[in-house]
């Protein structure tokens, strides 16, 4: 006998439920025709499912452990293909709604998005900053379809993909005592007056990286902005931390600035993207799949300060 898939959905939400009622209201369906998909599916597979006791609901034996993640297996690769073959009768479109962690996304996505709309122009793609604490919320609460963030501490609820690791690099002026070198150690950096980017997370790890010197530093001017940091850099009242460097580095404040990488450390931050487990939108993969050659690129290698060797 065979199992209709409608007859698998039901199955499947009783055991998600634990309910015969309450995946008929999940359904939207009488409590029946779930009692019914049960019988079916016990009558085809040939065996015990579930233990059903009217008090508390309904249970999957081993045998129904086994069928329940072969049938979710099922119905999550046929609901992928069904949305694939949509997208591809229609072509690629609708929104796309990007969460990104300010200080470091805008140095790359925009370029990212202007090839994707540059191939599918009937796409349309909303943005908003936040910090990752921010912007993984917002995946959850599904304001947003993806998100851009540094995935030390990630959310296990959300699937993630990393793009890039970024070691920490420090930013100073051409012509300070320190520019002059290929490389700059902490030790070197705690001495000279400093610069922190200050928003959530990024003070944290900057701030773990100055003390591990052992040695008292003096912090003169913080901002939440990296272009104000650059533009503080550049003035030179002091030296900075930053781990995403623009694709060139203009003059800053009528000086130019310098990247050198940080000797005897391996700090630096893991850049992902975070979206929820499942199925993906077409969509959603052509926009990963776009970051991830981005990054495989020369374009996103010119962004990163390679770690001191």
């Amino acid at each position: 006998m065979a199992l209709s898939l409608r007859a698998m959905r039901y199955l499947q939400a009783a055991l998600q439920q634990g309910s015969i009622t309450a995946a008929a209201e999940a359904m939207h369906v009488a409590p029946s025709a779930i009692a019914s998909a049960l019988n079916q599916a016990e009558d085809a597979f040939g065996m015990a499912l579930v233990t059903r006791a009217r008090a508390k609901g309904v249970f999957p034996t081993s045998a129904g452990r086994d069928v329940q993640r072969r049938i979710d297996d099922l119905l999550e690769r046929y609901d992928a293909l069904l949305a694939d073959v949509s997208d591809l009768q229609s072509g690629l479109s609708g929104t796309l709604a990007i969460g990104f962690n300010a200080p470091i996304a805008p140095a790359f996505l925009p370029e990212i998005c202007a090839t994707l709309l540059a191939v599918h122009p009937e796409v349309t793609l909303s943005f908003s900053e936040g910090d990752n604490a921010s912007v993984q919320k917002g995946l959850l609460d599904g304001q947003f379809d993806v998100i851009i963030f540094v995935s030390e501490l990630p959310n296990p609820q959300i699937a993630t993909q990393p793009l890039i690791f970024a070691p920490t690099y420090c930013l100073c002026p051409v012509g300070h005592p320190i520019s002059a070198g290929e490389a700059v150690s902490v030790s070197q950096i705690v001495r000279e007056p400093l610069i922190l980017l200050d928003r959530p997370a990024a003070r944290g790890y900057y701030m773990d990286l100055l003390e591990q010197s052992g040695e008292e530093f003096r912090i003169v001017a913080t901002a939440n902005s990296t272009e104000m940091v650059r533009s503080l850099v550049a003035t030179g009242i002091g030296v900075s931390l930053l781990n995403m460097r623009p694709r060139e580095v203009p003059p800053y404040a009528g000086r130019e600035i310098r990247c050198l990488p940080v000797s005897g450390t391996s700090s630096g931050v893991t850049l992902s993207l975070g979206y929820a487990p499942g199925p993906k939108r077409r969509l959603l993969q052509t926009f990963i799949d776009e970051c991830t050659a981005f990054w495989d690129g020369p374009d996103g290698a010119a962004l990163i300060v390679p770690k001191d060797s």
